[in-house]
């Protein structure tokens, strides 16, 4: 197989925040499979804290799947390896092909901060146009997550839906307690609050929101306790930490056999694969939904340009971007000590 890498490391405007700590840049591999005159390309990025590789074992991944023209085990490197043979393609799947019919997509805002700098990202006008919020809670004290949130629905539209993100942090009785105190028909989902997955559809039962699952998709809970429970009506699919191009489309399918919508996010990546994901939506028909791909606003610089975002709607161009990499040959490529 004719595969050549490229490293990349693009830095942040400001460090970002997992956990309990944080990173200055993105690191990543940028996979580049040639077939005749073609080049297609793929991201290999496994992020600390969302995947369960690290990018040493993405690389080794990679290499053993390319010396033996086999799937690479680590999801992201199956993930990048899937999408770099794709897109190389002479007739690809998923939207990739190219030219295609120009379009745009719904995208959510983001908003991880409180109600202070909810009110300054108001002012500069960061949620002009947008239909859905999401919102970070559960990492301080609740009476100051309800406060922002508050100060959010005060200042946008009545028509504007709030996504609220707990990233599994909380007790069952602490969200119920955030959360009855909001008036739920101003939220979409609520995405991942509690600490126990189990306890998703009791706490939709008690609020009257939607729950939406995402960590429990991707980390191994097993998918008949979470997909179709009563209440548990959104999947967040982030087709890295799932694996070839294949298996991501297989997990909207089951999504959509057990009346779950799905809505299409990335573990950071940069704008290449975010252009990659904005077509999959289209392709796998669940282009309707706003989706989690506005975070090319974090980085300081890119592997492509940002797809524009205008009033809520990402524009998707008529032909993909082409990664401005120093590619080296597979059996040559070292990562940076």
């Amino acid at each position: 197989m004719n595969v050549d890498l490229a490293y990349f490391e693009i830095p942040f405007r400001k460090p970002y925040r997992i956990g309990s700590g944080s990173i200055s840049a993105r690191r990543g591999i940028m996979v580049r499979r040639k077939v005749g005159m073609r080049f297609g390309y793929g991201e290999v990025a496994p992020l600390l804290g969302f995947h369960r590789e690290t990018l040493d074992q993405a690389l080794s991944s990679l290499r053993e799947s390319v010396s033996n023209n086999a799937t690479p085990m680590c999801p992201s490197a199956a993930f990048g390896l899937s999408c770099a043979i794709e897109t190389a393609s002479a007739n690809p799947r998923y939207g990739f092909s190219d030219p295609a019919p120009e379009s745009d997509l719904g995208i959510n805002a983001f908003f991880a901060g409180g109600s202070r700098d909810a009110k300054v990202a108001f002012t500069a006008g960061q949620f002009d146009g947008f239909q859905t919020i999401k919102i970070k809670i559960g990492r301080g004290k609740p009476v100051d997550d309800l406060r922002t949130i508050n100060t959010i629905l005060e200042l946008v539209g009545p028509d504007v839906r709030i996504r609220l993100d707990g990233n599994r942090t909380m007790t069952l009785e602490v969200a119920e307690r955030l959360l009855s105190r909001i008036d739920p028909d101003r939220i979409d989902y609520v995405e991942e609050p509690l600490i126990n997955h189990a306890d998703l559809s009791e706490l939709s039962r008690r609020v009257g929101m939607v729950m939406a699952i995402d960590e429990s998709l991707h980390l191994g809970v097993p998918i008949e306790e979470v997909v179709g429970a009563p209440g548990v009506e959104v999947q967040i699919v982030k087709p890295s930490l799932i694996g070839t191009l294949e298996e991501v489309e297989s997990v909207v399918t089951q999504g959509r056999i057990h009346g779950m919508d799905t809505v299409l996010s990335t573990a950071v990546d940069t704008s290449y694969t975010i252009a990659l994901v904005a077509r999959m939506a289209r392709s796998l028909g669940v282009g309707d939904r706003d989706h989690g791909l506005g975070t090319a606003s974090l980085f300081a610089s890119d592997v492509v340009l940002p797809a524009p975002i205008i009033r809520g709607r990402m524009k998707i161009s008529l032909t993909l971007p082409v990664p401005n990499l120093q590619f080296t040959p597979i059996a040559q490529f070292t990562l940076p000590a």
